[in-house]
């Protein structure tokens, strides 16, 4: 294995210096069979709960790979308080989607399935699936939680009442996006993208009766779902976000 490591993996146990873990059936695989890593390799893990830490391979078992812990690398960050609700696409692009809100930072995935979501099979397994990959490969510390599929008019009636919904609202009509979460009070917030041609009139009749849902406009041109996810994430952490705060070492957990 090339000595500048580049292997990162995420463990479901708390870790701490000293212990000794045996890796996941796919993992190990991963290691054994697709890296061809050696004894005494070092693989970065990291865990939901304390942080990232520098490991060595101590044994490889046809069915195991153990690891032991060796010191800590990178206290836990926790993303700015964004969750972002979708409507789940087409395969290649709910993927795209996920691995990029994941890269630039949220708390919480909510999909939901609106009047014109094309996609009806949905796997949340599978997208917990690709949410610990782009963390793995972008050096995040934390994994965004996800929450069961459900309507998108369940979506809004349980949301906690102090937090903000950001309704990208493809019509164009509304204030830019920019504006609005300059002068609202937007630290804690859920960023809401539609399927496939939009919402329905219902459905915007709902979020504009709510007196937590915010209707922006992402700019003069309709984008893709999974664009507008992204483009909605990256605004909002320049302006509010962890960017605009730079570091925030509240967010940190040692």
């Amino acid at each position: 294995m090339n000595k500048n490591i580049s292997i990162r993996l995420f463990c479901e146990d708390t870790l701490g210096v000293g212990e000794k873990i045996n890796l996941e059936k796919d993992q190990t695989h991963y290691l054994k069979n697709v890296m061809r890593c050696k004894i005494n390799d070092k693989v970065y893990v990291f865990d939901n709960t304390t942080g990232e830490y520098l490991a060595e391979i101590i044994n490889i078992c046809k069915r195991f790979v153990n690891i032991e812990i060796l010191e800590k690398t990178k206290p836990r960050y926790v993303p700015g308080d964004v969750w972002l609700i979708f409507c789940p696409l087409k395969k290649t692009r709910t993927d795209f989607l996920i691995e990029k809100s994941t890269e630039l930072g949220l708390r919480k995935f909510l999909p939901t399935l609106s009047d014109k979501t094309q996609t009806k099979k949905l796997s949340v397994a599978r997208f917990k699936k690709n949410i610990v990959e782009a963390v793995e490969q972008c050096g995040g510390t934390f994994i965004p939680e996800i929450s069961p599929v459900s309507s998108l008019a369940e979506v809004i009636e349980e949301l906690p009442e102090d937090r903000m919904i950001i309704f990208c609202d493809e019509s164009l009509e509304s204030r830019n996006i920019n504006d609005c979460l300059s002068s609202a009070n937007s630290e804690k917030v859920a960023l809401l993208v539609g399927p496939e041609g939009g919402f329905s009139d219902s459905e915007r009749t709902l979020l504009r009766t709510k007196k937590n849902v915010l209707p922006v406009s992402l700019g003069n041109r309709i984008l893709r779902a999974e664009t507008a996810a992204v483009v909605a994430l990256t605004i909002w952490h320049g302006l509010v976000g962890d960017w605009h705060k730079r570091v925030d070492h509240q967010n940190y957990e040692r």
